[in-house]
């Protein structure tokens, strides 16, 4: 049986960081990624010093404000955001930053439908109102030891199980599944704008030709609420330099690294063990009955 395989475009202008997968799965010697990252170094120096610029389209934001508004309404959004300083626009994708260095395309699925440029109501849709799915396979395993383990198997690499508000009736654990964040999401940092969320939904919309686009807009006050956090991503010092990645930068065959390394999936593990312990009333006085 052969693995299924995935579809990798990295950015390779800004260096490369800790990979293991792009070392086993590229298909070609140090001596040509070497070449190919100089390339791609070339042309990056080629390119004029960045220029702060809004990415925020305030014309079509007010002109579409009516569709804004209802979209707003929805509830999910504000328990998505809470905390944090945010408005639905409309941005420009040409002007993002891109803080991920690698985009990972299913060479199986097939892109969805991308609406045409203009058509808001479709592109609210898009970026708004759809769903992560939280499919999953269930594996457990009974030992004879009072124990039980449980694991949850998913092609979603952003799939997690969360603690919820309680619900009503039926003794069933506050416990739920989420699949990330559904939206479209852009960021202004330090005066910059950045692509939060929806990497793979802007590589499609750029390669059909639609650049304006409908986001959740985040005004964010540090790098954490930024997102660019994760050890693969790049770091702050590339994301403030004279020529920093750009999310049109995916579609550049020269400053990007093609190759195909095995999918993989998430998995959560949880392990249930039953035991009896000594009462200890101020533990249980800080938890919560259910």
């Amino acid at each position: 049986m052969t693995s299924r395989k995935v579809d990798v475009h990295e950015l390779i202008a800004w260096g490369l960081d800790e990979y293991s997968y792009r070392d086993d799965a590229a298909g070609f010697d140090s001596t040509e990624l070497a070449a190919r990252i100089r390339q791609a170094s070339t042309r990056l120096a080629e390119r004029d010093r960045y220029t702060s610029a809004t990415a925020l389209l305030e014309q079509e934001t007010r002109d579409i404000q009516p569709l804004l508004a209802m979209a707003t309404q929805h509830e999910d959004l504000h328990l998505e955001y809470q905390g944090l300083d945010w408005m639905l626009g409309v941005v420009d994708l040409r002007l993002l930053l891109a803080f991920q260095r690698r985009l990972i395309f299913s060479l199986s699925q097939q892109a969805s439908t991308i609406p045409v440029q203009g058509d808001w109501p479709g592109l609210i849709s898009l970026a708004v109102g759809s769903q992560r799915s939280t499919e999953h396979v269930l594996v457990h395993n009974v030992s004879g030891t009072d124990r039980l383990d449980i694991g949850l198997h998913s092609s979603n690499p952003d799939l997690q199980l969360r603690f919820t508000q309680k619900t009503s009736g039926g003794g069933a654990l506050p416990l739920s599944l989420y699949g990330g964040s559904p939206f479209f999401e852009v960021a202004e940092f330090r005066g910059r704008w950045f692509l939060r969320d929806g990497y793979h939904r802007a590589y499609h919309l750029l390669q059909a030709g639609v650049d304006r686009i409908p986001a959740v807009v985040i005004y964010a006050r540090s790098i954490a609420e930024l997102g660019a956090t994760a050890p693969w991503f790049f770091d702050e010092e590339q994301l403030f330099s004279d020529r920093p990645p750009q999310v049109t930068d995916f579609l550049d065959s020269d400053m990007i690294l093609r190759y195909e390394r095995t999918a993989l999936r998430k998995v959560i593990r949880i392990r249930v063990e039953e035991s009896l312990e000594p009462c200890d009333e101020v533990q249980e006085g800080q938890g919560e009955r259910l």
